[in-house]
C-alpha cells in the first residue's frame, strides 16, 4: 500500500479527514478488491491498537461501535454506504474481537509460568510451538511463551533476531512483543530483529499481513500495517520509524547461513557477524563503524566473511582466538579458534 492512502485511512479513522480526501479514498477502495482488504484489515487493526489492553466487547458492542465510528464521517451516511463499505466494516469487527482478546499479555507474563529457550552466538536453533507454528532463532536470541501457550493466547517475547512462520488460527493472534514494539498477525512469516542491546526494532514480512503496535496500556497506537516485502524500522529511543519496501527473502536469508547487508554500517554489519559467528569483532577506530557496505556473504567461514568485507572497505583485521580486530590497512590473518 502507498504511504499517501496509509495516511488518508489513519485520518479517516481519526475524523480528521477533508472531504477531498474522502473522495480521493473512497475512489481508491472502489478501484479494487484488494483496495478494501486493504482498507478493511487496517482499520481494523487501527481500532485494535486503541483497545488493545481494554476491556472486551461482544460482537454487538463492537458491530455498534464500528457502525457509530463510520456514521460520524463526515459526508458519510451508513443509511447510504455501499455494500463495499459495510464489508469493510464488518471486517473490523473480527480484527478488533481478536486484538481485545489478547489484552493483559504482559501482566499474565508476569504472572504464570513460562517457557525460556535461550540460544547462544554462533547457532541457529528450530522452535516447534504448541500451535505447530515455528520459530527460528539466530544466535544471541532469548524466546519466552506461557506454558499454557494456546489456551491463554498464543504469545511471545522475544529479545533478539527470528523468523516466523505461524499456523492461521481464528480468534487466536499470534503476538510478539518486543519491549514496548508488538507484533500482531493471525498467519504468517515474517521476520523480526530486536536485540536489547541495539537501539532499533525491524520488522519484514515474507508472506500474510501484519500489525505493528507501539506503546503499552492505553498509549498503545499502531504505527504500521505491513504486507509482502515490505519492512519497518522503529527507533526505541525516539519511537521514530522508516517504511521500506524489501527483499523479504534477503533479510532473512541468515537462517540458511546467508548474510545480506545494504548501505548498512560497519558497526552494525560486525554486530551481526557476532552474533552470527559467535566472536567478538573490536573497531580500533570508532569511525570505522561509520563505513557503509552493501555485500551477500553466502555460507562463509568468518575468515572469508571478513576477507570481503575488509576488501570491500579497504581495511584490514586479524583474528585472535575468537577476537577480531578491525583497523585501517590491508593487514589480515590469524585462525578462528574454538
Amino acid at each position: 500500500m502507498e504511504e499517501t492512502y496509509h495516511l488518508l485511512i489513519t485520518a479517516y479513522y481519526e475524523k480528521t479527514i477533508s472531504d477531498d480526501e474522502l473522495t480521493l479514498l473512497k475512489e481508491w477502495i472502489d478501484a479494487s478488491e484488494e483496495n478494501l482488504v486493504q482498507f478493511s484489515e487496517t482499520i481494523g487493526i487501527l481500532e485494535a491498537s486503541q483497545a488493545y489492553f481494554a476491556k472486551p466487547l461482544n460482537n454487538n458492542q463492537v458491530w455498534a461501535k464500528v457502525e457509530a465510528h463510520i456514521s460520524a464521517q463526515p459526508g458519510i451516511k451508513s443509511k447510504t454506504l455501499n455494500t463495499k463499505w459495510y464489508a469493510a466494516a464488518a471486517a473490523c469487527i473480527l480484527l478488533c474481537a481478536l486484538a481485545w482478546s489478547a489484552r493483559g499479555v504482559l501482566q499474565q507474563f508476569n504472572k504464570s509460568e513460562y517457557v525460556t529457550i535461550t540460544n547462544v552466538d554462533g547457532k541457529h536453533s528450530k522452535v516447534l510451538l504448541p500451535d505447530r507454528s515455528t520459530v527460528i532463532l539466530s544466535g544471541g536470541t532469548i524466546l519466552k511463551y506461557n506454558k499454557n501457550f494456546g489456551a491463554d493466547g498464543r504469545n511471545i517475547m522475544l529479545d533478539g533476531e527470528a523468523f516466523f512462520d505461524v499456523v492461521h488460527q481464528s480468534g487466536k493472534p499470534f503476538v510478539v512483543f518486543t519491549g514496548d514494539i508488538s507484533t500482531v498477525v493471525l498467519g504468517t512469516s515474517f521476520n523480526v530483529k530486536a536485540y536489547s542491546s541495539q537501539k532499533e526494532v525491524a520488522v519484514t514480512v515474507s508472506s500474510g499481513k501484519v500489525g505493528v503496535l507501539s506503546g503499552s496500556n492505553q498509549n498503545n497506537h499502531l504505527v504500521r500495517y505491513l504486507v509482502r516485502n515490505e519492512q519497518l524500522n522503529i527507533n526505541t529511543q525516539t519511537g521514530l520509524y522508516t517504511f521500506n519496501n524489501a527483499d523479504a527473502g534477503a533479510v532473512s536469508a541468515w537462517v540458511n547461513n546467508n548474510l545480506s547487508f545494504y548501505n548498512t554500517n560497519f558497526s552494525d554489519i560486525a554486530a551481526s557477524l557476532e552474533h552470527h559467528y559467535g566472536v567478538k569483532i573490536f573497531l580500533t577506530d570508532a569511525e570505522l563503524g561509520d563505513i557503509k557496505l552493501t555485500a551477500k556473504l553466502k555460507n562463509l567461514t568468518i575468515n572469508r566473511a571478513m576477507d570481503d568485507l575488509c576488501s570491500l572497505a579497504g581495511l584490514g583485521y586479524t583474528i585472535k582466538g575468537n577476537q577480531v580486530f578491525v583497523s585501517h590497512g590491508d593487514q589480515k590473518g590469524g585462525r578462528l579458534m574454538r
